[in-house]
């Protein structure tokens, strides 16, 4: 199906436009449709945003090949495999590129034209609450959904302007499309984007060097799992400087400087300093949309924003920025525009960072001690999977109320954190207690047994590590 110019819609009305094609955008116009509503969407880019284009589908796969190339190396090292380990970076990228393409045609020759959506290809302004504008193309709604994306944030730093446009300096965007392995990549920035980078590449053979201002990695994350991924990180030869700000980059002399004196040498520098919600450019003023501290569209549990007929999904509504979330805020907004009363829950979404190892939690973060809470850690080195998989590192750590004995909360590091943190989501969302948990029996070797293994501990029953003296 061929996205169609405004011209090709001039005249036509909607129940529901979709500003945007990414997750948000995309679950609330077919969900929309599948209740019965005339539906299009509006992308003035590739379609699928974000997460397809630069997010969730590079980035996984060229983890996925990292990974497998460590693998490779280590056999190697260890005598299993013989010859040369070496990847062929344009080659991957090529792969990576045939697969974003292949999520994009199905939308765009399956999905949509099944659900008969109108795709539009054009920048999309609001001109009032039931008027959009694109490209100079006046076409009605009834209802709007805003899910433009964010884009990165660059922060101010003396000579990053020049050096950005002499390619020394790239973004993430720019960081999944490089054409050969950096010799050393400096990453400034140390939270999700960056540790992801830094395992892509470290595992594509760059020396990394991450960059935090902030006293730790992963900042926003559990200490326990920040600490253990940076101490995983630092064995692999990862170099981790945090409490530092950069205080220039000269991209003739290919060099960081510090603002500790520091001068650092790398041949590319990565910003991973954040993202910002889209907001710019959309007419929001015109309407007057609420919008929050950060410049985030601010929205309800329906997925609304103050304006009853507008809604929003996705990371133009601010942090967290997931895909989880923005599917479940489109599903929402498609419903209520049909006219359902559907709301979701922002209390408990699981974040996974899908460095090497992976880092995932959800619910209430607490350190030993912390009188309020139960709080117990089981190594994930020991559990049989990780040990089979010779990904023997990481920890599990759960949180219950000292009081109720609730579960509130799980913290991992390890293989697959990411999947096993889904079981600790239905667990809290239910308000199962320690006890009721641990009577649960999980296939084996699976490294989601160590969600039940650190519940284990909490009840005194240990059958992996030695006996406290």
């Amino acid at each position: 199906m061929a996205t169609l110019s405004p011209n090709d819609v001039k005249g036509k009305s909607y129940d529901l436009i979709a500003i945007g094609s990414g997750m948000g955008g995309a679950a609330a116009a077919l969900r929309a449709s599948e209740l019965g509503l005339k539906v299009a969407i509006v992308e003035k880019g590739k379609l699928g945003g974000t997460c397809v284009n630069v997010g969730c589908v590079p980035t996984k796969y060229l983890l996925k090949v990292s990974e497998e190339v460590s693998d490779v190396r280590l056999m190697s090292a260890r005598g299993l495999l013989e010859g040369e380990i070496k990847p062929n970076i344009k080659m991957i990228m090529g792969r990576k590129n045939e697969l974003i393409d292949q999520v994009i045609v199905w939308y765009q020759d399956y999905v949509f034209p099944s659900y008969d959506i109108d795709v539009i290809s054009g920048h999309a302004r609001i001109k009032d609450p039931h008027t959009v504008n694109i490209d100079g193309v006046d076409i009605s709604a009834k209802n709007i959904v805003i899910a433009t994306g964010s884009a990165p944030v660059l922060p101010h730093i003396k000579g990053l302007e020049e050096a950005r446009e002499k390619g020394f300096v790239v973004t993430s965007d720019e960081a999944l499309s490089f054409e050969e392995a950096p010799n050393h990549l400096i990453i400034i920035g140390g939270g999700a984007i960056g540790v992801e980078l830094a395992s892509v590449w470290h595992g594509f053979g760059s020396k990394i060097t991450i960059i935090e201002m902030m006293p730790r990695i992963l900042p926003n994350m559990d200490v326990d799992v920040s600490k253990t991924l940076r101490e995983i990180f630092e064995s692999k030869g990862i170099r981790i400087l945090t409490n530092n700000k950069v205080q220039k980059i000269d991209p003739e002399k290919e060099e960081v400087v510090l603002e500790s004196g520091e001068s650092i040498k790398g041949d590319k520098v990565l910003v991973a300093t954040g993202r910002r919600p889209l907001t710019e450019g959309l007419g929001l003023e015109r309407v007057g949309i609420n919008l929050g501290p950060k410049g985030e569209i601010v929205v309800d549990n329906h997925s609304r924003t103050n304006i009853s007929n507008i809604y929003a999904a996705g990371d133009v509504t601010g942090e967290p920025y997931v895909a989880s979330l923005a599917k479940i805020q489109g599903i929402v907004a498609g419903e209520n525009v049909a006219g359902m009363e559907s709301t979701y829950d922002s209390s408990l979404v699981p974040i996974s960072i899908f460095s090497d190892p992976e880092v995932s939690g959800v619910g209430v973060s607490a350190v030993k001690g912390d009188p309020r809470y139960i709080v117990k850690r089981f190594p994930a080195a020991v559990n049989y999977r990780a040990i089979a998989s010779e990904r023997p590192f990481g920890i599990a750590k759960i949180v219950a109320d000292a009081r109720t004995k609730e579960l509130l909360g799980f913290h991992m590091v390890g293989l697959n954190a990411s999947e096993v943190v889904n079981a600790a989501v239905v667990a809290i969302k239910k308000r199962m207690k320690i006890d009721e948990v641990k009577e649960y029996i999980f296939s084996h070797p699976v490294m989601s047994e160590t969600f039940l293994d650190a519940i284990h501990l909490v009840n005194g029953v240990n059958v992996y590590l030695p006996k406290k003296k």
